[in-house]
C-alpha cells in the first residue's frame, strides 16, 4: 500500500491498516519536509506524531514534483494493492498520479482519497482543519456556549476510520472482481455521519435542540456529569429504566423519581435530585458504592489516571515503538484486536528513505538509475551512500 498522506487523517488511516498487518510505504519528500515529521513536539529529533502514526511502515523518499519522481511513483503503483492520498481534489491528477493515470498499469488498484470536503461541491477546494469541519457540520452548536475546540480532532479521526473501512471494502471487491475502484472519505461528511441522530431530528421532526439540551449533550438528567463532595466529577449514563432505577436506589434518590425518567418536563426536577445526591459523597466513595453494579457510571479521569487503570494494562492499551536510533518509547496501542495476535518486539519507525532503494529495485530500476535519481535530488536513500554512514 502506497501512502501519499502528509496530514494527520490519511496517516491515521494507514496507521490503522498497518496495525492490522498491511504493508504500508510512506511516500514522502526527500528533503524531510513531510508534515508528520515536523508538526508538534519532538523527541530525539523525531515528532511524536511520526513515532505514533508511522510505526510499522516503510519510507520511500520521492519528489513527486519532479517528472522523474512521478515516473518512479507510477512504477511503484503498478504492483501496489492500494494508494491512499490526502491532497486537495485535482492535485494528484496534475502530478500525473491520479487514479485514471495509474489504472492502466494496475487494473486491480484501489485508490483512496481522504479530503476535507470531498471531490465536488462549492467547498471542495477550501482550506480547512478539524475545527472548521466540526463547526460547519453543526457539531459545535450542540455544545453549551461558549463552545471550545473538542478534546480530540473528531472529524480527522472519523474520516480516517471511515477511509480505512472503505479501503478494506475496496480490496475485498478487487479480490472478488479483479477490478479496482476509487473510494472517498471526506472529513466533513464523517462529522455529519457522527451527527446522524440530531440531523434526523431536524429532517424528520423539524426540531433543533438548543446547545447543551439534546438528549446526549445535557438534555437528560440521567445522562450527565455531576460534582462530588470533594470536587471530583462523576458521569452518569443510566439511560435504560433498569439502570436508572438501580442508580436511584443506590444513590438514595426517592424511588418515585425512577419513573418516566426520560420525560422532558421532568428533567429539571430530576437533575436537581441527582445533583444534591452526588454532592453528599466523595468520588472515591461513590465508586466503591457502585462497584459491581449495573448503573452506567464512571469517574472523570485525566490522562495519567486513565492510563493507570488496570483495565488499560489488561487490554494492552499501551505499546512500544523503536526510534531509528534504537530507543524504545511507549505509545497508545491500536484500538483494534485480532485473535491470535502476539506482538513481542516494538514496532519499527522508519528513517527517511529507508526503503527507497529496495522498492525501486523491485520496480525494475537499475542501481545506476537509482544513483542518478539520488544525485539529482529526486529521491533520498537511507543510509545515504555519500554520508559515510
Amino acid at each position: 500500500m502506497l501512502d501519499l498522506s502528509w496530514l494527520g487523517p490519511g496517516c491515521i488511516t494507514t496507521s490503522l491498516l498497518a496495525d492490522l498487518g498491511a504493508e504500508i510505504v510512506r511516500v514522502e519528500p526527500p528533503d524531510g519536509s513531510d508534515n508528520l515529521r515536523n508538526f508538534g513536539p519532538k523527541v530525539d529529533g523525531e515528532t511524536l506524531a511520526h513515532l505514533l502514526y508511522d510505526r510499522n511502515k516503510r519510507s520511500c523518499a520521492l519528489d513527486l514534483r519532479h517528472p522523474a519522481g512521478q515516473d518512479a511513483f507510477r512504477a511503484l503503483a503498478r504492483s501496489a494493492d492500494v494508494v491512499v492520498e490526502g491532497f486537495r481534489p485535482g492535485v494528484a491528477e496534475r502530478l500525473g498520479i491520479g487514479y485514471e493515470e495509474l489504472r492502466p498499469g494496475n487494473p486491480r488498484l484501489v485508490y483512496c482519497t481522504v479530503t476535507g470536503f470531498g471531490d465536488g461541491g462549492p467547498l471542495a477546494q477550501v482550506a480547512a482543519h478539524d475545527l472548521n469541519y466540526v463547526a460547519r457540520s453543526g457539531m459545535l452548536s450542540l455544545v453549551a456556549p461558549p463552545p471550545v475546540p473538542p478534546a480530540f480532532p473528531a472529524a480527522d479521526y472519523l474520516g480516517a476510520t471511515l477511509a480505512a473501512f472503505a479501503v478494506a471494502a475496496g480490496v475485498a471487491q478487487a479480490a472478488r472482481t479483479g477490478r479496482g475502484t476509487v473510494v472517498q472519505s471526506s472529513l466533513f461528511d464523517g462529522a455529519l455521519f457522527a451527527l446522524s441522530m440530531p440531523i434526523a431530528w431536524w429532517l424528520i421532526l423539524r426540531t433543533v435542540m438548543p446547545p447543551g439540551e439534546h438528549l446526549l449533550t445535557g438534555g437528560l438528567a440521567c445522562y450527565g456529569i455531576y460534582r462530588c463532595r470533594d470536587g471530583g466529577q462523576l458521569t452518569v449514563a443510566a439511560l435504560e429504566p433498569k439502570f436508572w432505577a438501580r442508580f436511584c436506589e443506590l444513590a438514595g434518590i426517592d424511588p418515585r423519581h425512577a419513573q418516566n425518567h426520560l420525560a422532558p418536563e421532568r428533567q429539571a426536577t430530576l437533575r436537581g435530585e441527582v445533583t444534591r445526591a452526588i454532592a453528599t459523597r466523595d468520588l472515591t466513595d461513590w465508586m466503591v458504592l457502585f462497584e459491581g453494579e449495573d448503573v452506567c457510571v464512571a469517574p472523570v479521569l485525566d490522562i495519567p489516571q486513565a492510563l493507570d487503570q488496570p483495565h488499560v494494562a489488561a487490554r494492552g492499551g499501551v505499546t512500544t515503538v523503536r526510534h531509528p536510533d534504537g530507543t524504545v518509547y511507549q505509545v497508545p496501542a491500536s484500538p483494534l484486536r485480532m485473535s491470535g495476535e502476539k506482538v513481542d518486539e516494538p514496532a519499527r519507525v522508519p528513517s527517511l528513505g529507508d526503503a527507497t532503494a529496495v522498492l525501486l529495485r523491485e520496480a525494475g530500476f537499475s542501481a545506476s538509475a537509482i544513483e542518478a535519481l539520488r544525485a539529482a535530488g529526486v529521491i533520498a536513500v537511507h543510509p545515504d551512500p555519500t554520508s559515510g554512514t
